[in-house]
């Protein structure tokens, strides 16, 4: 199988997978009945009003939220790997799930973000475990697609791992006589 060589590429693949397997999981939480919200009505309420997320369009709005977040963390969790390798990548993959659950539920979410509030700890726990499980498929999709040089520690000098050869500014002229 020919690997991705491209960090953004590789990111957004990742980030959508990641994305796809945590609404699956959240949407078993939530009919289950062990949380209230999917996550992708919390999305939709960074964008429109509490009473119009539930509707089909808020729905729609709400998944594109999700997947745009998915994508950039994705690409986040990509340089994560670059920086670090992809040695024990289900921890690193635990590690920014669980900071991304943070930083956008904890800190974003009360900062007023979205205008959906979690009242239960019951839902507040199983967007962590939803978060957990993004960041896990998410970095081990990176690692299985991914370039092995693009993981190879250091820092990334380019978005891409697309090489230039170097061309000269101008071609060479023949010598006028």
């Amino acid at each position: 199988m020919k690997k991705v060589r491209d960090r953004l590429q590789l990111g957004v693949i990742a980030g959508l997978t990641g994305v796809a397997v945590k609404d699956l999981v959240g949407g078993l939480i939530t009919r289950a009945g062990l949380a209230e919200d999917p996550g992708p009505q919390r999305a939709a309420g960074m964008l429109l009003p509490a009473y119009k997320i539930a509707t089909p369009l808020g729905r729609a709005a709400g998944w594109l939220a999700d997947a745009a977040v998915g994508s950039l963390l994705g690409i986040t969790s990509v340089y994560v790997l670059s920086f670090t390798g992809k040695d024990r990548a289900v921890l690193k993959g635990l590690t920014t799930g669980a900071l991304a659950w943070v930083g956008l539920y904890g800190v974003l979410g009360n900062m007023g973000a979205t205008n959906v509030r979690t009242v239960q700890p019951k839902t507040a726990l199983s967007e962590f475990i939803t978060h957990a499980v993004y960041g896990v498929v998410t970095v081990s999709t990176a690692a299985y697609l991914g370039d092995d040089e693009l993981f190879g520690g250091g820092i990334p000098w380019s978005a891409s791992s697309i090489r230039m050869e170097e061309v000269p500014a101008y071609p060479s002229s023949p010598s006028v006589k």
